[in-house]
């Protein structure tokens, strides 16, 4: 799905004279308050469009309809289009609805710029952006007088579908009307999205009787011995097999993943465990947890064994937005005395419920070690919620922190909202790019770690809050602190317990065995299994820098998957550059040599692809705003670079 942010005013005011020139071009008279000659359905055509449309719709009505609960009464409209811009649903308060209606913004006719100039709906259609345009900056006149915020809506297959807008009394604008649209499409999308997903899985899964209710899992049931005596359909849909299951051993099936004396121990038990199994026609990956039968007098009689494919439980995770950690310390991969000391030093933190602060280059894996940390915890059961301060638009971050109470803002939700610190209580909070918090932000949060409380905006009332608080940043606080960009009490509350994850050109002894593990997952996905790095492939690794450490490590390894046609891959496929390959960078390396080597990799991968900054930062591993911000800290030549 597209991903959507409120526009800043210089962008909105480019895109509205834009729009205005081309009503120009297009002959459309800015003195109309209603144009006689606009393109209008008739019933029948109306008809069909509202069943072409009917998902949709039905989606978008009720979330339109819950979205005017909020503001009724307060001389607010709603419209919904489809891609074409005929207006399909209008609903809101009746002096407003009329007063469109006398402009012809009613169901059935069309509102794109040749047939009313500049709107909400014709300028999100025809760029599809979320925009809001206020009073004259309408290019006709029937606009004059009304805020207006509006926002495209894209199908599952990323195709345009429609646009929604809220309407207003021009003295009632504010820039969360605009956030409220977006959020309000964002959430059609979503539920389309879900229905989808639905539908195939009703289709694809009724007739079969699930073991356990509605779960799309597989399960199996083993005796004391490892014998498989129960499997669900869903369990053999997985694995593929092609004779029966049961009465085989365990171990025949899954390898030897499993102990079969340990798991028919009473306290036995795993959770998520990723395994790789081999079954008569491919690698499966799959995440399995197991738990111990008992019989009445609580003997252990054998252990029921849940699995599913790691593909389905990612996207199921991806749609809960980050709620619940998924990596533990078995998933951070490495051999070296320092990454041992890492675990050993995050385990220790683990325990504990002091503030910790992960300090590390971009791409070294600070979120995996959070949400271990998280895991290994008291508090692994309750919610695990990640936000990136940098990421997050200003305006929005404190309710998105700290939510709101009812009737803080135009359109604001009855009886208010959460924020994330709520939601989390109990659990913890992964606050990344911590850096990039804005200073009045830093208050409130050194206020919620020194008292416990959270106060919603427009409310009085603190809520008091158990959040354990997991930061992290590649910036260099201390010089923030010096430049006052950063408060040096915040940084003292956050930094109880620090943990410095050191780059990957630091730990050359975790190069290979990280290789191999992402190798490992990428052949599966990609089909491939069985390949394997050539010595000179393992030397080069080895000797790289790895400026963009372990993220550009994964990117370099699963584009030469994808580009390897036999069992070896060799350095001609790993795409690093012989001058950056053939340094070696040792642990006594000065910081200044190794921001050398940085520069010059950089700027040797934008020379090589053009200064195309999407495509340098993918190979990089590291993200565009981190790539930004290392061409500024170096000083380079930025005047030839494409967007």
């Amino acid at each position: 799905m597209p991903h959507y942010s409120i526009p800043t005013p210089q962008i909105l005011k480019k895109e509205i004279a834009a729009s205005h020139e081309r009503c120009r071009k297009y002959g459309v008279n800015p003195e109309d308050r209603r144009n006689p000659n606009q393109q209008r359905l008739t019933p029948a055509q109306l008809q069909e469009r509202l069943e072409r449309n009917r998902d949709f719709l039905d989606i978008a009505i009720n979330q339109m309809s819950e979205l005017y609960q909020f503001v009724a009464g307060a001389g607010f409209a709603f419209s919904i289009t489809d891609c074409e811009g005929y207006i399909l649903h209008m609903l809101g308060d009746k002096l407003i609805l009329e007063k469109l209606a006398a402009g012809n913004c009613c169901p059935g006719y069309r509102w794109t710029e040749k047939d009313v100039g500049t709107g909400v709906l014709s300028l999100s259609l025809e760029r599809k952006i979320p925009v809001q345009i206020n009073d004259d900056e309408h290019f006709c006149q029937r606009g004059y007088g009304h805020t207006c915020s509006g926002c495209p809506v894209f199908g599952t297959s990323n195709e345009l579908i429609g646009a929604i807008s809220m309407s207003g009394d021009a003295k009632n604008v504010h820039p969360h009307t605009l956030g409220m649209v977006i959020t309000a499409a964002r959430a059609i999308e979503n539920q389309l999205r879900i229905q989808e997903t639905s539908n195939d899985l009703r289709l694809q899964n009724n007739y079969m009787q699930a073991i356990i209710e509605s779960i799309d899992s597989g399960v199996l049931a083993i005796d004391q011995n490892g014998i498989i005596n129960k499997i669900n359909n869903q369990g053999r849909k997985i694995l593929q097999w092609k004779t029966p299951l049961e009465g085989i051993a365990l171990h025949k099936v899954f390898g030897n993943h499993f102990s079969i004396n340990a798991m028919m121990q009473p306290d036995f038990e795993f959770i998520d465990k990723e395994v790789f199994i081999h079954t008569n026609e491919r690698v499966i990956q799959l995440l399995c947890t197991a738990k111990p039968i008992f019989d009445t007098a609580g003997k252990i009689q054998g252990s029921i064994l849940m699995f599913n494919e790691i593909k389905r439980i990612r996207k199921l995770l991806n749609d809960m937005a980050g709620t619940q950690a998924r990596f533990t310390f078995d998933d951070i991969v490495g051999v070296s005395h320092s990454i041992h000391e890492l675990k050993r030093l995050a385990m220790i933190a683990a325990r504990g419920n002091s503030s910790v602060l992960l300090l590390g280059e971009t791409g070294t894996g600070k979120e995996l070690f959070a949400q271990a940390i998280h895991n290994y915890s008291v508090r692994k059961e309750r919610p695990f919620l990640a936000i990136n301060c940098g990421a997050i638009p200003r305006e929005l971050l404190e309710s998105e922190l700290f939510g709101y109470a009812e009737g803080s803002f135009t359109g604001s939700r009855r009886g208010g909202r959460p924020g994330k610190f709520e939601l989390a209580d109990g659990g913890t909070v992964f606050l990344d790019e911590i850096g990039d918090m804005p200073v009045d932000m830093q208050v409130k949060l050194l206020r919620v770690l020194q008292t416990g409380e959270v106060y919603r905006i427009g409310e009085h009332k603190s809520i008091s809050v158990d959040v354990r608080i997991i930061a992290a940043t590649n910036a260099w606080i201390k010089q923030k602190i010096d430049q006052k960009n950063f408060r040096e009490d915040l940084f003292y509350r956050l930094n109880a317990f620090p943990i410095k994850i050191p780059p990957l050109r630091d730990r050359k002894e975790d190069i290979i065995p990280l290789a191999e593990r992402i190798l490992d997952r990428s052949a599966v996905i990609s089909k491939k299994a069985g390949i394997k790095f050539t010595p000179e492939a393992k030397s080069r690794l080895i000797n790289y820098p790895w400026p963009g450490n372990v993220r550009e490590l994964e990117n370099i390894v699963e584009r030469a998957v994808n580009l390897v046609d036999t069992e070896y891959i060799g350095p001609d496929l790993l795409d690093i550059s012989p001058i950056s390959g053939g340094m070696r960078v040792s642990q006594n390396t000065s910081g200044s040599r190794l921001e050398e080597l940085e520069k010059q990799a950089i700027l040797e991968i934008l020379e090589e692809l053009g200064f195309n900054m999407s495509r340098s930062a993918k190979k990089l591993g590291i993200s565009r705003a981190t790539l930004y911000n290392k061409i500024k800290k170096y000083k380079l030549t930025t005047s030839s670079m494409a967007v």
